[in-house]
């Protein structure tokens, strides 16, 4: 008998081996459909922005009073229609806070086609007039802005400037001028001559006519002006030749009308060499703006006037100086420095004024010298008319 054995084999353990696993054609599917989307995203972005649905047509500007629309148009890149996707708003903020007005500055965006605007505009606190520019100017004598003589704001397209205390080099146009009236060809206004050390006189530089000593308290009778001919007026009137700070008078215009924005701010004009070349981003230095912010913001009872307003001029021969509106008396209140005539001898200058006006009336005062600092005596003088 044949037996059958098992069928001749290979000798060893049995290896089994692990198949080769091939790319899914479902994975390639998957990447396929990623590669698409991403395509159809970068062609929508790129739709979106140059469609026309997203221009910037609209613009909302918050806060300007002296920031013209066109100035923002410009930095915005309004004057056109930018695709609002493209527009860089940080950047344009910025670039707004550099216009002189504007003291901080936001832009928005709010789909689909609108751009929204919001400055804070610097603070006016005075009126300084250089020429025939009316500028305000915020606490610190930055001159940032124009007003009309009629007190009402002036946009002005001026740009960006440099720095804060540049000044730019481009005058403001004609436009943005707020002229005065011109001044009498009679009464010419003397030619300024700066001196090298600003110092308070004891008596008035130009006026030949005689001057009568007063001090506070005491009783005196004003002696008579001197007259230019040799036979006297029978009437004491004032001769404008012989106190220069009367000619021109400044005054407003009277066509000009205030209208609901108009700023009833103190005036000071600013007659002065160093500050003719003055604009848009100058500065006005700090002891005068201190002065001229206390003398501007007199009024005519403060110093025993009955005239309807007070006009405060700083020139190079006399610095400060108050006169009465209409012209008819003129008070140097003079120079002022940081050491040698402080500020605060101004109240003291305003109680003689006042004094000398109420004890001898101020229709016979053409002139006068405060001169608190010299003494404390308060020894001033004055010219009659």
């Amino acid at each position: 008998m044949i037996s059958r054995g098992l069928p001749a084999g290979r000798s060893g353990s049995h290896v089994r081996r692990q198949p080769v696993r091939r790319s899914s054609p479902r994975l390639r599917s998957v990447q396929l459909v990623a590669a698409l989307f991403m395509a159809a995203c970068l062609a929508g972005i790129l739709a979106v922005s140059v469609a026309p649905a997203f221009a910037g047509r609209t613009l909302e500007i918050r806060g300007a009073t002296f920031t013209s629309v066109s100035i923002i148009q410009s930095i915005l890149g309004m004057d056109g229609t930018p695709n609002v996707f493209r527009m860089q708003t940080d950047r344009a903020a910025q670039e707004l806070v550099r216009l002189p007005a504007v003291e901080s500055a936001s832009v928005e965006v709010r789909l689909p086609s609108t751009v929204i605007v919001t400055v804070v505009e610097r603070v006016p606190k005075l009126v300084w007039v250089i020429g025939d520019n009316r500028y305000v100017v915020d606490q610190d004598g930055f001159l940032f802005g124009l007003v009309d003589s009629a007190g009402n704001p002036i946009p002005s397209s001026t740009g960006p400037l440099a720095s804060p205390t540049e000044t730019p080099a481009s005058s403001p146009s004609a436009e943005e001028t707020a002229s005065l009236s011109p001044a009498p060809a009679s009464t010419p206004s003397p030619a300024p001559k700066l001196p090298t050390t600003p110092k308070p006189t004891a008596t008035p530089k130009k006026p030949p006519a005689k001057a009568t000593p007063t001090k506070s308290g005491t009783k005196s009778s004003p002696a008579p002006s001197a007259s230019p001919s040799a036979t006297p007026s029978p009437t004491p009137t004032i001769n404008p030749s012989l106190v220069p700070s009367l000619a021109p008078a400044p005054t407003s215009d009277p066509a000009a009308t205030s209208g609901p924005g108009a700023l009833a701010l103190p005036v000071v004009f600013d007659r002065r060499v160093s500050d003719a070349e003055l604009g848009l981003g100058g500065i006005v230095d700090p002891v005068n703006l201190d002065a001229g912010y206390r003398l501007a913001g007199l009024t005519p009872t403060d110093v025993g006037s009955s005239a309807p307003g007070l006009a405060v001029v700083v020139d190079d021969n006399y610095g400060f100086t108050v006169s009465s509106v209409p012209a008819g008396w003129v008070a140097e209140f003079g120079f002022y420095t940081p050491t040698v005539r402080k500020v605060t001898v101004i109240p003291g200058q305003v109680r003689d004024l006042r004094s000398l006006l109420l004890k001898l009336g101020e229709s016979h005062v053409a002139w006068v010298t405060l001169v608190a600092d010299i003494s404390d005596n308060h020894v001033n003088t004055y010219i009659s008319r």
